[in-house]
């Protein structure tokens, strides 16, 4: 029930006993004993309240009617606006999530930068030790010859060759020439190559560490005493760089796939011979 309700009845029978009031006065006034003139006034008496209370009573009935339909708007205004709170509670709620979520996506890829970042760092910390133990002692030794023995020979306790060749550049000839060799068996030592020529030439010429799987059989044939012939499935070739020049490029044979990174050894393999190289075959960098 409406608030309004139980007034509106307290009203109404209000009014109820006024009317009830108004007849017994009229019908007073028919009583013989009265005068007329009395008789009259309680006619008139009655007939003005009747009619005021009836007025009264359509008026207080208009002015429910009015308060309860405001009632209404009010309560469905007040049930629009808990709704619409609970959208925006909801929206909120929506929007909090988002966040949340954006939140813990922006988390999880600044751990996986500093998974990457530590990988890396860790990567290259091993790579280093590689390059270390490739150029160990090499500054001790003066003959470019015995250099490339050296270097050959370092990469063979490190990546396991079972053959390895090692070019320097001539700017004499504009060609690179074999300097030294590992496990190398052919007649074939004077063999030489221009820049871009053949893949050796290429790789010279690209400046980028090139690693080829899963080579054709008989394509390199290494004879291990002993143990009869062998076929490594995988060459690497490993540009060394100065400035801008080439000035060596070192070839390797193994039967294993290596999972280095070689493009980043080779940059710090560059750093360590490099150089040394390039002084000793009177190139400088441009």
């Amino acid at each position: 029930m409406k608030k309004f309700d139980k007034a509106q009845k307290n009203i109404t029978t209000a009014l109820t006993i006024w009317l009830i009031v108004c007849i017994i006065v009229a019908t007073a006034a028919f009583l013989p004993s009265l005068q007329e003139y009395i008789k009259v006034i309680l006619l008139v008496f009655a007939a003005i309240s009747a009619l005021a209370a009836a007025i009264m009573a359509g008026y207080v009935k208009k002015q429910f009617h009015a308060a309860n339909v405001m009632e209404s708007q009010i309560d469905f205004l007040s049930i629009q606006s808990g709704s619409n709170d609970r959208l925006i509670s909801d929206e909120n709620a929506r929007s909090d999530a988002e966040e949340n979520n954006e939140q813990i996506k922006q988390e999880k890829l600044r751990q996986e930068k500093q998974a990457k970042a530590k990988r890396e760092a860790e990567e290259s910390k091993q790579l280093d030790q590689v390059a270390d133990k490739i150029a160990a002692d090499l500054d001790q030794t003066a003959d470019l010859n015995e250099y490339f023995d050296k270097l050959l020979s370092n990469f063979a306790k490190v990546f396991d060759i079972v053959q390895g060749v090692a070019y320097a550049y001539n700017p004499k000839i504009a060609k690179y020439e074999i300097k030294s060799t590992y496990a190398y068996y052919t007649p074939d030592t004077d063999r030489t190559f221009e820049i871009g020529e053949g893949i050796n030439g290429q790789v010279a010429k690209d400046k980028k560490t090139l690693q080829l799987d899963n080579i054709p059989e008989n394509y390199i044939q290494v004879v291990v005493s002993g143990l009869g012939q062998g076929s490594p499935k995988h060459l690497i070739f490993i540009p060394l760089i100065f400035g801008k020049q080439t000035v060596a490029l070192v070839e390797l044979a193994t039967f294993e796939k290596k999972n280095y990174n070689l493009n980043i050894l080779s940059e710090k393999i560059n750093k360590r011979v490099a150089q040394h190289i390039a002084n000793n075959i009177n190139i400088s960098a441009e």
